[in-house]
């Protein structure tokens, strides 16, 4: 009689788990939280988003956290994979143009995804393969290009609020394009780490204060052309008094010394235009 009820209960268990949803990706019944089974989260987090089945598993994820929190248009909820724990950022709503609804979803140390609204229904649209570690307010949304279309500002490696000059490079920036409905990659701006908009100037401030230079850039077809640009020696003269800071401005490209300023730091307007005021 043991032995018939042993076997009973070793079938109602194999049933059990033959139901869909049991697999490595399989989901708990937490409703914020995710399980991953079979494979270790050290490896997993690793791995390049290209597996269909593993992109399939963060969207319907994504997707469920996205419909049920209806009324925030920013929150996290924190996957879990083996007993460790990662946090998910969650933006949705008119982001980037007041006619669409989009949301942006950042793996803390992964990827993003980029979702838009068709039928009522949440959909992705891409994934955008990180550089780097998604922290705090890392991602941000504002007009670099100036076409009247908010665009997605990434701070990668970001340490206490603040960049730091051995990084790779701190800033990506992904233009929205309205006609196709994404985020296209500019990363000519990743190797700057100073970095400030006019939006009254329709200009972008790019430096490197690391090695003493600062420069203004305008948009033109498409591109980012430099204006003007200020050279310190601040950083590699131990000698305060030989401090300078040379002025150029560019003319069809051409690069024009204008005049050298003797032990004086940045203008004004291109300190606050880097948010350096006050420091």
């Amino acid at each position: 009689m043991k032995r018939f009820i042993t076997v009973i209960i070793l079938c109602l268990v194999l049933i059990h788990a033959c139901k869909p949803g049991n697999g490595p990706w399989g989901k708990n019944k937490s409703t914020d939280t995710l399980s991953v089974h079979a494979v270790p989260y050290e490896v997993l987090r690793t791995k390049v988003m290209d597996s269909a089945e593993e992109i399939a598993f963060f969207r319907d994820y994504c997707i469920r956290k996205l419909d049920s929190h209806k009324v925030e248009n920013q929150f996290y909820t924190r996957a879990v994979f083996e007993g460790d724990t990662n946090r998910i950022q969650f933006y949705k709503g008119n982001i980037c143009t007041d006619q669409k609804q989009h949301a942006l979803v950042g793996f803390e140390d992964r990827n993003l995804f980029f979702f838009f609204i068709k039928d009522n229904y949440w959909r992705l649209r891409q994934v955008v393969n990180g550089y780097g570690k998604i922290k705090d307010s890392a991602i941000q949304f504002c007009d670099v290009n100036f076409d009247g279309f908010k665009d997605v500002s990434i701070i990668w490696n970001y340490s206490f609020g603040t960049c730091k000059c051995a990084a790779p490079g701190c800033r990506d920036v992904y233009l929205y394009n309205n006609e196709a409905d994404r985020l296209d990659h500019y990363p000519e701006i990743r190797s700057f780490f100073d970095f400030g908009l006019s939006a009254e100037e329709k200009s972008i401030y790019l430096g490197e204060h690391c090695k003493g230079l600062y420069g203004k850039y305008a948009w033109q077809n498409g591109k980012l052309q430099i204006q003007e640009e200020y050279a310190s020696n601040q950083y590699i003269e131990k000698d305060t008094c030989n401090w300078h800071l040379e002025h150029f401005i560019y003319c069809d490209g051409a690069r024009v010394p204008a005049y050298t300023i003797p032990n004086l730091p940045l203008p004004e307007k291109w300190q606050r235009v880097f948010g350096w005021s006050g420091r």
